[in-house]
């Protein structure tokens, strides 16, 4: 049986971990495909607004 090995994607920014419990993870993966996003690019995007929101009211410096 042969197995595909994902490669990874090449990228110059960090790479974060982040655990999740498994129905976390399949809602987040429905509402990623919903949006026609990867799950990474969807985490991307909702940390930016969160961080973009604790600058404009001033909870951490921009």
């Amino acid at each position: 049986m042969a197995v595909a090995l994902e490669k990874p994607v090449p990228t110059k920014n960090p790479r974060v971990v982040v655990y999740l419990n498994e129905t976390l993870k399949a809602k987040l993966e429905k509402l990623a495909a919903k949006r026609n996003r990867s799950v990474s690019n969807l985490l991307e995007t909702l940390v930016k607004e969160e961080v973009d929101r604790a600058e404009r009211e001033g909870e951490i410096d921009a």
